[in-house]
């Protein structure tokens, strides 16, 4: 071989050097944090699944059970992406100059953010470069001299609208930097322009607040939405068409699936919608009814549910049955859909996971293998799935050993308040739109009760015991004075009639054998209902698995 031979033939390899790395890291292990019912810690590469079992590259190897699986993480650390939209000033006023709490009058301006992470969010930051200075808003201004900017986001959704305090300037084609930082210490980065024009001086009109529709984002073609299940799972994505029977769905991972109707509860799509619109959205999504519900927005910027059959949506148009007559209207007029009540589909009893993506994605189904960088699952319809690992940030599993009251539906509640003002109960989220930390530290999963709540749960004799414990979230300020109990059909296992705030918590392990319900009780103490913010920390059901 001569030596220019030689040497062509090393820079060739030189070159190919970072394509063979870069195939050898896609075919490394998948690294991960196992936690096991047992509350055991696993740091390991997953190797395997087979027959309802995990293979972890620990020494020795150990294979584990899926029953046996809490939740299995990925990337703890690692940055998330999402989406952000220029909404403007659309009649909001919730912060004012500086770190004060409350609005002064002014219309904020508006950011709607979208795919969230499916976690608390402990910190956002928004800068901007003014002409001449950098202007930065916080959710948490303390020991900092910025602005606050306020949230509203319900319980863990992957979409949140961010209002901040207008400048002096026109934010006209102004960039907006925008990161969040989650329970978990990962950092998600997002960035918008403005696309109208601002004002320090335009005040709310409280006459008409909420007020005027936001700008329209440009239509893609595609309709972009979030698709609501019935088992509680979440998708995102592109919808290509909606027929009679199914939707099919371009995913975050630009797959295509297809989901039947009946399993789907509702549709909310990425057109910008008026202040009030979602809401109005949720609560008939919490209460179907007899025909689909179509919410559009009118000519006048309100909007209009139409009762009626949904068809088809095709070509950038929803074809629906209103009053007897087919109508159509334009897929960016239409913010939502609430399909027509369902006949009754039993939940799971057996085994399942659900897969929570950073795109805010949650896809339940059973884990069937690991193969070729990514996840095989099936779907409650008995569709195959292939997720890539790279979209998954953390398996949660259900129907195994343990099963969190938080992942619950309450059999029942009972909410009464001290003098008029009801707090509500809350599963995975603190008070005041902050994670719950009880003596500085934060659970992983809780439920937050304020007196007077008491909740029960159906267990239906399938449990052994209930662990949590319970405390005080830190802020009340160690004000809070309640009594604490846990029943068991009917049976007080648990009290503490004169539990302070300023006390330990409290690690409980109550016996449930045979037991048809579990209520947790939160009641008025000694200080009427100041600072009765009680946390139930891990709040866990566990069962014995044959």
């Amino acid at each position: 071989m001569s030596r220019s031979t030689a040497l062509h033939l090393g820079a060739l390899l030189s070159l190919l050097a970072p394509f063979a790395w870069a195939e050898e890291a896609a075919k490394a292990p998948l690294q991960a944090v196992i936690t096991t019912a047992d509350d055991e810690q696993i740091g390991a590469a997953l190797t395997g699944l087979a027959d309802g079992k995990l293979t972890l590259s620990t020494d020795p190897p150990r294979s584990l059970a899926l029953a046996d699986i809490e939740r299995i993480e990925f990337g703890k650390s690692v940055a998330v992406g999402g989406d952000l939209v220029w909404i403007g000033q659309d009649n909001h006023d919730l912060v004012q100059v500086g770190g004060a709490a409350g609005g002064n009058g002014i219309q904020d301006l508006a950011l709607r953010a979208k795919n969230l992470k499916p976690l608390a969010i402990k910190q956002i930051a928004v800068v901007c470069r003014l002409p001449g200075q950098l202007r930065v808003w916080r959710l948490d201004t303390s020991q900092s001299p910025h602005w606050r900017l306020a949230i509203a986001r319900a319980d863990l959704a992957p979409e949140a609208d961010i209002y901040l305090e207008p400048p002096s300037v026109d934010c006209m084609g102004l960039s907006f930097d925008v990161t969040f930082t989650y329970a978990d210490d990962a950092t998600s980065k997002m960035n918008v322009s403005a696309t109208t024009r601002t004002s320090d001086q335009l005040k709310v009109d409280r006459a008409t607040q909420p007020g005027q529709a936001p700008t329209k984002v440009p239509s893609s073609g595609l309709a972009k939405a979030e698709v609501f299940m019935l088992d509680q799972s979440r998708w995102h994505g592109d919808i290509v068409v909606i027929g009679s029977e199914s939707l099919t769905l371009r995913t975050a991972w630009k797959s295509e699936v297809q989901i039947p109707i009946l399993r789907i509860q509702g549709i909310w799509f990425g057109n910008v919608a008026p202040a009030g619109a979602q809401a109005d959205f949720d609560k008939q999504l919490a209460a179907p009814i007899a025909d689909d519900i179509v919410f559009l927005t009118a000519p006048d910027k309100t909007v209009a549910p139409v009762q009626g059959s949904v068809r088809s949506l095709a070509e950038g148009k929803l074809n629906l049955h209103v009053d007897g007559a087919d109508r159509a209207a334009r897929q960016d007029r239409v913010l939502g859909i609430v399909f027509a009540a369902h006949p009754k589909i039993p939940p799971a009893t057996g085994p399942f996971q659900i897969l929570a993506l950073g795109s805010g994605d949650w896809i339940a189904g059973q884990w069937l293998s690991i193969a070729d960088d990514g996840f095989e699952i099936e779907t409650a319809w008995q569709a195959r799935l292939k997720v890539p690992a790279s979209q998954v940030a953390e398996i949660r599993f259900r129907n195994g050993k343990i099963a969190y009251l938080s992942d619950l539906e309450p059999l029942s509640v009972e909410e009464v308040p001290y003098f008029g003002r009801v707090i509500h109960w809350r599963r995975d989220q603190g008070f005041d739109d902050a994670p719950a930390k009880v003596k500085g530290k934060q659970p992983g999963r809780w439920l937050a009760m304020h007196s007077r709540s008491v909740l029960t749960y159906a267990l239906d004799e399938q449990f052994d015991k209930f662990k949590a414990t319970v405390g005080f979230d830190d802020s009340g300020r160690n004000k809070g004075r309640a009594v604490c109990r846990v029943l068991v059909d009917g049976r007080e296992l648990f009290a503490q009639k004169d539990f302070r705030a300023d006390a330990d918590p409290i690690a409980l392990d109550v016996p449930l054998a045979g037991a048809k319900q579990l209520t947790l009780e939160v009641d008025f103490g000694e200080a009427e209902d100041i600072g009765d913010r009680v946390i139930w920390a891990e709040p866990r059901l566990f069962r014995t698995v044959k």
